[in-house]
Formats: C-alpha cells, sequence, structure tokens
C-alpha cells in the first residue's frame, strides 16, 4: 500500500528542519523560528481554503502555479490589518516568503509571487529611559566607594588604605563616565575615544565634541551642570595621581594595570551594570544606551524641540531640514534645562 502523500504544511515544515537547506535557516533555525513559520503558513492554508473554497496542495500548484499570486498574497495581508499589529503582519509575511523560496527550490512554481507588497511599516519600539526614582537610585550608587567585599565583622577601617584610595578613584572617573552619558548623551564608544582636548569646562557652561560618532560624523553639543561638575572632579583627580592632562591623551582610563591607558567599551559596560546591581535595579535594564535614551527622555520632557535634541545627541531627522540645523545658542539653552536635573 503506497504510504499517504504529505500535505503541504507537513512538507514544508520537513524542509525547514532540513539540515541540508541551503540558508540561513540552515541546523541555527532554533525550534522557536520554525514553529512560528508553521503557525504562519497554517494561519495562511485556513485563510486560503475559507476564500478560495479548496484546499492549497501541491497538486493544484503543479496545475495552476499561479493561483499562488501577487493580488491574493496582498488580499491576505489586508485582511489581517486591523486584527493584529504590524509587526505580526510582518512576521507573517517573512513566513509566507519562506514558504515561496521552498515552492520555488522545489520547482513548485517558478515565479516570485512576493515581490512588490504593500506592508505595513513597522512602529518602532519605544526606547526605554529610566525612572526618576530608577536615576535616582542609580546616581546614589555613586555617592560612597565601591569596596571589596568583605565580612561584617571587619569594619571599613581595616580594609587596606591602598585599597580604599583605589576605590575612590575608581568612584571619581566612573561617577564622571555615567553623569556624562546620563546628562550629555553620548553613545558607549563615543564616550570612550574622547580626549582630554575634547571637553571644554567653564564655571557656567561646557562643550563636548565628539570626533567620532556613529557613522563618522563629528558633532560639538553642550554639557549640562551634573556632568560639568563630576567631570571637574575627575579631571581635578588626575592631577593629583599624576597623570599627564595633555588634549591628546584619553579622557577617561584604567586605573589598573596599564595604568593610563584607553578604557575600553567592555570596562564601561561592566562599570555601569555593576552600578546597577547596586542600586537595585535590574542589570538589563540599565546599559549605558539606556542611559543615553534617558537623557533624551529629560531633554524632551524639559521641552526641548525634536531638531535640538537630534543635533545634541547626533541622529538624524528628516524634519530637520525644513526648520533648519540649530545653532550653538539653542544647544547651550536646551542643555541649561537639565542644570538642575540631578536626582541624587
Amino acid at each position: 500500500m503506497n504510504p499517504k502523500p504529505q500535505n503541504i504544511l507537513e512538507a514544508f515544515e520537513d524542509h525547514l528542519q532540513d539540515s541540508s537547506l541551503p540558508s540561513r535557516l540552515r541546523a541555527g533555525a532554533s525550534d522557536n523560528t520554525i514553529r512560528s513559520y508553521v503557525h504562519d503558513l497554517h494561519d495562511f492554508l485556513n485563510w486560503w481554503e475559507e476564500t478560495e473554497s479548496t484546499p492549497l496542495t501541491v497538486f493544484l500548484l503543479c496545475r495552476d502555479p499561479f493561483k499562488l499570486n501577487k493580488k491574493l498574497i496582498q488580499n491576505y495581508i489586508h485582511s489581517l490589518e486591523g486584527r493584529v499589529s504590524a509587526a505580526t503582519v510582518l512576521r507573517k509575511t517573512s513566513s509566507l516568503r519562506a514558504f515561496t523560496k521552498y515552492l520555488q527550490a522545489k520547482e513548485i512554481i517558478k515565479h516570485e509571487p512576493m515581490n512588490g507588497l504593500r506592508l505595513p511599516e513597522k512602529a518602532e519600539p519605544e526606547p526605554r529611559g529610566l525612572s526618576d526614582s530608577e536615576r535616582s537610585r542609580l546616581e546614589s550608587a555613586f555617592q560612597q566607594p565601591w569596596l571589596p567585599r568583605v565580612p561584617k565583622r571587619k569594619r571599613e577601617e581595616e580594609v587596606e588604605r591602598n585599597v580604599l584610595e583605589d576605590a575612590n578613584h575608581r568612584l571619581v572617573r566612573d561617577r564622571a563616565i555615567v553623569f556624562l552619558m546620563l546628562y550629555a548623551g553620548p553613545r558607549v564608544d563615543e564616550t570612550c575615544n574622547l580626549n582630554i582636548g575634547d571637553i571644554t569646562l567653564n564655571k557656567k557652561s561646557g562643550w563636548l565634541h565628539i570626533r567620532k560618532g556613529k557613522g563618522l560624523r563629528e558633532r560639538r553639543t553642550a554639557i549640562p551642570r551634573p556632568a560639568r561638575e563630576k567631570l571637574q572632579e575627575w579631571l581635578i583627580l588626575r592631577e593629583e595621581m599624576g597623570l599627564e592632562n595633555d588634549n591628546e591623551l584619553p579622557l577617561f582610563v584604567r586605573l589598573r594595570g596599564k595604568i593610563g591607558e584607553r578604557l575600553s567599551v567592555r570596562a564601561v559596560q561592566d562599570m555601569v551594570a555593576e552600578a546597577a546591581k547596586r542600586a537595585g535595579i535590574e542589570e538589563s535594564i540599565v546599559t549605558p544606551h539606556v542611559l543615553r535614551h534617558t537623557c533624551a527622555f529629560m531633554l524632551r520632557t524639559a521641552g526641548v524641540d525634536i531638531e535640538t535634541r537630534a543635533k545634541m545627541l547626533g541622529h538624524s531627522v528628516k524634519t530637520a531640514s525644513k526648520y533648519g540645523a540649530p545653532g550653538n545658542n539653542e544647544i547651550e539653552k536646551a542643555a541649561a534645562l537639565l542644570d538642575h536635573a540631578e536626582a541624587a
């Protein structure tokens, strides 16, 4: 007796799990991805049967491959809109694209029914910034040096003097880094790439020169008072430690091992994660990029327009060209709005 022929859904699932599949799905496709694709195709096949009054089969497509066409798939997409999110529509479309690639690989169809589809635009997820409470707790984590874990019975006075001194030095440096990212919004790599000559600090103002921003674009942005004060403390400490303050030297440096060497992105990321832990905030919530988002939120809450925010943070805003780029005066005024935003 001949075995029952596979239905098209089972054949597609076997294809996804085939280790010889010449695509990024090969072997590296997670079970979740395969389940998602199969689930989406199942929904499409149900819609097809309801719409066409006949199931979609390999036999049907071999007889008339153009039954599966752009117009029909576009109608399916329209049937989804309003019932599911744009992200779900795009995911289901991606699953259908994998299905049509499978049909082409098996030479069941030779045309491309997915080209030129009108798809919804996926709404960008709202970037997450720290709440005022989280920001206050994070800033409070930098009020005392981070000493090594010692038994409770051991008093702080018993901690070796050089250990305490090292912890104090790192406190000043790390606080300057976090406050700079939190209030001026540079990216973590931009922060690590800063040289001493890239910052200008005055009593009532300060400027940050980003030499190698995203896309290798340069920009200047103002530094609000909380970050200026912490940067000034770090520069003073550098001198006290005997570190040179030459304009071409890195601003943030290692204080252990190869002292004076530029601090790495990984070191800053690890430090921010440790700060989150000490502040009692979930580590995944607090990252250097979240500090940057927090800066953007504070600027927006303070009433800074989108073009000025884009200029300060090094973003590209399509509408900026319509209104003209903000000048230094606008940027300095915007930064001044955060002069008294320090939570701790």
